[in-house]
Order: structure tokens, then sequence, then C-alpha cells
């Protein structure tokens, strides 16, 4: 009887720090997955030769995709539409500053460096994806620790 108790303490415990490494995971993943599918975006800009696009929208049901053409919506299948990721991917983790980005097919270069979008999970921490001025996207975190990704 006495063991039942502790293991029901100990669970008890566990349960909400558990839930907590689960929203950090999903955050981590948010932010490297888009920072992977710049990279993806850039690579495939320069093998079309033609530009494409990354368009964001904030809200609860967030998403954003990778497009042939400006301000394509990722909430409906469009044909311009070639990669879409949803809010309902990754639950528990919001989009609070985004903004769309073109990627030029000559140079790799997006038209106007800095911040790509900032995330946030209910724990608090912050994680943001930028785009260098080659180019290259990189995440690190605003608030919060989320080895292996880098303070700001």
């Amino acid at each position: 009887m006495i063991v039942l108790a502790i293991c029901a303490v100990l669970m008890s415990l566990a349960v909400p720090s558990f839930g907590q490494h689960l929203q950090r995971q999903r955050l981590k993943a948010a932010a490297q997955g888009l920072e992977l599918d710049l990279r993806e975006a850039r690579f495939e800009a320069a093998r079309r030769g033609s530009a494409l696009y990354v368009s964001f929208r904030d809200g609860p049901d967030w998403c954003y995709t990778l497009s042939t053409q400006p301000d394509c919506d990722c909430r409906v299948q469009q044909s311009c539409r070639l990669k879409a990721t949803r809010a309902d991917e990754l639950r528990g983790v919001r989009l609070l500053a985004a903004r769309e980005l073109r990627f030029d097919p000559a140079t790799g270069q997006v038209d106007a460096p800095g911040m790509a979008a900032l995330w946030t999970s209910a724990g608090g921490e912050r994680v943001e994806v930028s785009v260098g001025a080659l180019g290259r996207p990189t995440t690190c975190t605003l608030q919060g620790t989320l080895p292996p990704l880098p303070a700001c």
C-alpha cells in the first residue's frame, strides 16, 4: 500500500514535467522545421530558376506555405502551393509574428533579410527563425533554453 502511494506521488510529479517537455519539443520542431523549409525554398528557387515564396498566416490556426506565387493561402489547396505546415501538426505552439519571404533564384537571397518568424509555447519559451543577408536561415532562442538551439 505504501509503495502504491509513493508511485502515485511520483507519477503526479512526472506528468506535468512530461507535458512541459512535449511543449518544448514541439516548439523546437516548429522552428527547426521552418528552418529546413527555408533552406529547401532557397535551393528550389535556384534549381527551378524562378522565385519561391514563404507565406504565413498567424493566429490560433497558423500555417505557412512554400509557393510559386506571393501570398499563396496555406489554408486551402492551390496550384501555387508546394508545401504547407499547419498548427494542428504542432499543438500548443503559437506563431506570434512572421513576414513573407521571397527567395531570388539567381542569388538565393531574400529581398529583406531579418526575422522570418517568432514562435512561442505555453511554457513561455520563444524561438526566432531569421534569414541572413546571403539567404541562410538560422534559429535561436529569445526566451528560455532549448538545447541545442543557441541564444539570440
